[in-house]
């Protein structure tokens, strides 16, 4: 593909900081960009108005109407599907199996547009910070603590001492405790969750690595040492989170499978020591 997406999808671990904040805006809200004026675009995106202009000749365009032009070009030729809310689907779709093909291009969208909008440096960090560290503290609420629950379980079966803090009082407690050569992992879509912040400033403060994924520009990457960028649109409604749960599956299994293939990683002893700890709790069948 060479639509615009894409297009700013490869180029995103090469921009500069103003060039990235403008590119992940437009991958992560297209509406906004859509709809807004240059000024509207610029302040959403904490970069001058001819920041603006700058980038969208970086992409070939006259200027920023032409840019808007070539997104909305890319946008429709896109999955009908991409950007349409379930809501919208009446009994008669619904009935005619439009709703499994639109969560499933909705799906597809969402990790293609991670896959192209990961930075590489960030996940290389990441993964070498979580490799060395003495121990790893998850934090996350609702749903973003289930996965951050998901993520401490993966890295805990490669042999790290990794945990999960759920509960508000013992999240203050862990997240003080931390050292510097400790790493405290806050997971959170919206990155504004008042709990998941605490804890990133907590644990900044106490010394750790603060390993954040997150949608970029938001409260909690202020106290993030490394942000690993989730842009995916979600619509806030009942059925949320429906989509951008995804992205974060795969960003989380990126970064399992890679400390897993560590060449200083026993693999076959690790697994034996794991399966002899779960035979204990296995009740043998009566023959």
């Amino acid at each position: 593909m060479n639509d615009i997406f894409s297009r700013i999808g490869k180029t995103l671990p090469d921009l500069k900081r103003a060039e990235r904040r403008i590119a992940e805006l437009i991958l992560s809200d297209v509406d906004l960009v859509l709809k807004g004026s240059i000024t509207e675009v610029a302040e959403a995106a904490s970069v001058s108005a001819s920041s603006i202009t700058r980038f969208s000749r970086m992409f070939g365009a006259e200027g920023f109407k032409d840019l808007k032009l070539s997104i909305a070009q890319a946008r429709s030729a896109q999955s009908p599907f991409a950007h349409q809310s379930v809501q919208d689907l009446d009994e008669r779709a619904i009935a005619g199996g439009q709703l499994e093909e639109m969560y499933l291009q909705q799906i597809t969208s969402s990790l293609r547009s991670t896959y192209a909008s990961l930075d590489a440096i960030a996940l290389t960090d990441a993964i070498a910070a979580l490799r060395s560290a003495r121990r790893v503290r998850f934090f996350g609420v609702a749903v973003s603590g289930l996965m951050a629950e998901e993520a401490s379980m993966r890295l805990m079966r490669l042999g790290l001492d990794a945990s999960y803090v759920g509960d508000s009082h013992f999240r203050r407690i862990a997240s003080t405790l931390l050292r510097p050569d400790d790493v405290a992992v806050v997971i959170s879509h919206t990155g504004r969750s008042q709990e998941t912040i605490e804890a990133a400033e907590i644990a900044r403060g106490a010394g750790a690595t603060v390993i954040g994924i997150s949608a970029p520009h938001n409260p909690l990457t202020q106290f993030c040492d490394i942000l690993i960028g989730v842009s995916v649109y979600e619509e806030i409604d009942i059925y949320t989170p429906s989509i951008s749960h995804f992205s974060y599956h795969y960003v989380i299994g990126l970064i399992a499978f890679h400390i897993g293939q560590s060449s200083a990683l026993n693999r076959a002893e690790l697994l034996e020591k794991i399966k002899g700890g779960l035979a204990r709790g296995q009740i043998e069948s009566e023959s």
